[in-house]
């Protein structure tokens, strides 16, 4: 793994640190992520609610409003419909709950993934309308680039609203319908731009309660937006978007929210989580605990069974269905295990890590778990990677792709002919993307062709660790670990910094554990004590007792049983010079 060290100026470091009350390290680190002017390096570390910019200058968020005010006093059926993601989950029930707020009690509706596929299917609409015609359609999470099913939606004489942060595959603007996507309208340097479906939910909520008190209705009143950010937290960090702008605003103070969540679906989840009710609740619980288990419904399952859960407010029913996420949860990674064998396997025997992207296919692979595949096969060849999975009856096989930074798969794609192609779309970073299953071959080839284009006949994907500064071993103490907690939430955009300690000696050789995976050690200090140390997934790298080493770790603190301590986190270690 190569090493790179983060440029900055020392000077101006300290004289932030100064300005803003903290250290100089915090100052470098404030510096690096383009913090600069100390404005905004407040604004940064005390992120408000206060801060976050005016709902309505969302491009058709003011329509959108008015449709659904219009929906409200004339007691019209709505329909939301949602995906079956995190995002889609905790968007769909931020909304249904708002509506009932304000009298409505909309159905909502959200497809199965096995039978219906992503989004507004042909498969999933008939389901969704076949107990009645709403008056007004709420598409969350989806919608961007179903062209075809607008049209059939507009053609039954529903009103259609779609909220989704999915980037479109279309040029022209649409006219048959209300779309809120800053993706397509939005300027890029927008502090809204970079949120999820479930912020543009809040965004939305805002507007609505910002006019219904314009116009006196005490509805609105009564309602506290703050009290939904423990929804916008868990869709925001389990979405992976960038945690920067109005979408660190909204997870840093939903993540505090979920502390002492009054919801009783997202307090059973926690509790069935394994983790105790009044506890923090950090990113890194979101992103591998609470997640997963409302993602694996939607995955294998019905994502009916979360979305019940969330909006349920008996405590009992609510904990029987997190247990039942829980199995769910556990049945999945039975099957990742299993199809990540196989897909390394197919790797190494067919020499796909000799393509710039990785594409593999095999029609036994659960669907559910291609996108995770992809994610692992990234990391482990540092290259973007595309699974496909299942055939269905037509012959195309659903797969998901990841990426790396450097390339854009939404933009791959768009090159590629459509008579390969089938239903696609996404973010530059995950994709998801259809192709007949007789035509992978020829897809990998032509896939992998543009990306030569782009990115040269031999793009470096090599595995780099950035590092953002050089800390002697007096620098880690108590008072570090509670700066470093000021830049959370880590994520897309504000990743976690890594530090580098050199020509560290240890006392005694490390202690491996996990089934041989893992290991852990103690790194001495200058105060004659030493610090907790854990390596994970490198028990086959033992660094050596009794010779000069340098460390790239993380910091922070270990949460246990209500208790605190110190960790360090080792990434990398290499001999000193």
């Amino acid at each position: 793994m190569q090493w790179s060290f983060l440029p900055y100026d020392k000077k101006l470091a300290g004289d932030l640190g100064s300005y803003l009350g903290v250290s100089p390290i915090l100052g470098a680190l404030l510096l690096q992520r383009g913090y600069g002017d100390p404005v905004r390096a407040k604004m940064f570390l005390r992120p408000r609610l206060a801060d976050l910019d005016d709902p309505f200058r969302l491009k058709n968020l003011r329509a959108a409003v008015l449709r659904i005010i219009d929906a409200i006093n004339e007691r019209q059926k709505i329909l939301v419909f949602g995906d079956y993601d995190v995002d889609g989950i905790t968007s769909t029930t931020f909304l249904v709950s708002v509506l009932r707020h304000f009298g409505i009690e909309p159905k909502y509706f959200v497809p199965r993934r096995m039978e219906e596929g992503y989004g507004l299917s042909e498969a999933a609409l008939e389901r969704a309308l076949s107990d009645g015609i709403p008056n007004l359609m709420i598409a969350l999470d989806c919608g961007t680039n179903a062209r075809d099913s607008v049209r059939q939606i507009r053609s039954r004489n529903i009103d259609l609203i779609v909220v989704d942060h999915h980037q479109s595959q279309e040029s022209e603007e649409c006219d048959d319908h209300i779309l809120i996507n800053p993706h397509v309208y939005d300027f890029g340097s927008a502090p809204w731009h970079q949120l999820c479906t479930v912020g543009l939910v809040f965004k939305l909520a805002h507007g609505l309660v910002k006019e219904m008190r314009q116009r006196g209705d005490p509805r609105s009143w009564e309602i506290n937006l703050k009290d939904y950010l423990d929804l916008v937290s868990l869709g925001t960090v389990a979405d992976l978007v960038p945690l920067v702008d109005e979408n660190r605003i909204l997870a840093r103070n939903g993540i505090k929210r979920l502390k002492s969540t009054r919801r009783t679906g997202i307090q059973a989840l926690i509790q069935a989580s394994g983790i105790s009710l009044g506890e923090d609740i950090t990113p890194t619980d979101i992103s591998f605990k609470l997640g997963p288990r409302i993602n694996a419904s939607g995955r294998l399952a019905d994502a009916s069974l979360p979305l019940e859960m969330l909006l349920g407010d008996d405590f009992t029913t609510c904990y029987r269905a997190a247990c039942e996420l829980n199995d769910i949860n556990k049945e999945r990674q039975e099957i990742e295990r299993g199809v990540m064998e196989d897909a390394l396997k197919q790797v190494s025997e067919r020499k796909l890590d000799k393509y710039p992207c990785i594409v593999i296919f095999d029609k036994d692979w659960h669907p559910g778990v291609v996108g995770i595949i992809a994610g692992k096969i990234s990391r482990e060849f540092c290259r973007p990677a595309i699974v496909f999975g299942e055939v269905d009856s037509e012959g195309y096989t659903k797969g998901s792709g990841r990426s790396v930074h450097g390339v854009d798969l939404v933009e791959c794609l768009s090159e590629i002919s459509d008579e390969m192609l089938g239903s696609w779309g996404g973010h530059p970073m995950a994709v998801g993307v259809s192709v007949k299953s007789d035509k992978i071959d020829s897809f990998r080839e032509k896939l992998n062709s543009v990306i030569v284009e782009k990115c040269g006949k031999n793009p470096d994907f090599t595995q780099k660790l950035s590092v953002n500064l050089e800390l002697d071993a007096s620098d880690v103490c108590p008072e570090l670990f509670d700066e470093l907690e000021t830049l959370h939430p880590y994520g897309e955009g504000n990743r976690e910094p890594v530090f580098a300690l050199m020509k560290i000696v240890l006392d005694k050789p490390p202690e491996v554990f996990g089934n041989g995976l893992n290991f852990r050690f103690q790194i001495p200090t200058t105060r004659g004590s030493w610090i907790n140390a854990v390596a994970w997934r490198m028990a086959d790298r033992l660094p050596p007792p009794g010779a000069p080493l340098d460390l790239a770790v993380k910091l922070g603190w270990n949460r246990w049983n209500r208790r605190k301590t110190p960790q360090i986190t080792l990434l990398d270690w290499r001999f000193s010079e």
